[in-house]
């Protein structure tokens, strides 16, 4: 029976606060870079969110639920949100493929419109990105590929996305966003239904954007 691993550490929070700071820090700086979107990069980002925190397992930061026996506490590890289970961990490695693979053409799409340093000003062309935004945030949700740390996981993704047409970084990565429309745009995700997940970010961008013009 795999070790869970359902919560951090109390004591870790600050560390991981300044870690998650740190790796959004890194992908606004190399937003313009035009990096090539990859699983690895995000497991990448999971093990510099998890450094020098308490984990059950230390192979459990940025190693994907699977069937390989080389990861033992992670073969046959599975989750739920809810009542909402994720993706088998006998599936995870192909799911992601895909995850990579679709991530690659979208933004090979959106590269060819929106050139490094261009700002998306056409209302279809913000629509486009956000929608890459909550697509990318909830297949992450949905395959959910690690023991723990998906959501602050995806919610780098939908950053990732933002920062690279020059959008701010809107969607909060600890806690997640406030209220309920999130959490339940996040059930709907599990399911593979992302558009409940695009009207959140349409709100959460508008409310980033209005900050801004304030301050």
């Amino acid at each position: 029976m795999p070790v869970p691993w359902n919560e951090d550490d109390p004591r870790d929070l600050t560390v991981i606060e300044e870690n998650l700071r740190r790796v959004l820090g890194n992908i606004v700086r190399r937003a313009s870079e035009r990096d090539p979107p990859s699983v690895t990069m995000a497991q990448n980002w999971h093990r510099r969110i998890y450094r020098g925190a308490r984990i059950p397992v230390p192979y459990y930061a940025g190693e994907i639920r699977d069937s390989d026996p080389e990861l033992p506490e992670l073969f046959g590890y599975e989750v739920a949100v809810g009542s909402s289970p994720g993706v088998p961990s006998r599936h995870v490695p192909a799911q992601l493929e895909s995850f990579e693979r679709f991530m690659v053409e979208a933004v090979g799409r959106l590269d060819s419109i929106l050139r490094v340093g261009d700002r998306p000003s056409e209302a279809d062309a913000v629509h486009s990105v956000l929608t890459l935004c909550a697509i990318s945030h909830g297949e992450w949700v949905r395959i959910h590929p690690f023991a723990n740390g998906n959501g602050r996981t995806a919610r780098l993704w939908a950053n990732w996305c933002a920062v690279r047409y020059r959008l701010p970084p809107f969607v909060r990565l600890r806690p997640r966003p406030a209220g309920d429309a999130y959490g339940l745009a996040g059930i709907d995700s599990m399911r593979g239904d992302h558009r409940e997940m695009v009207i959140v970010f349409v709100d959460l961008l508008t409310r980033r954007l209005s900050r801004s013009v304030s301050q």
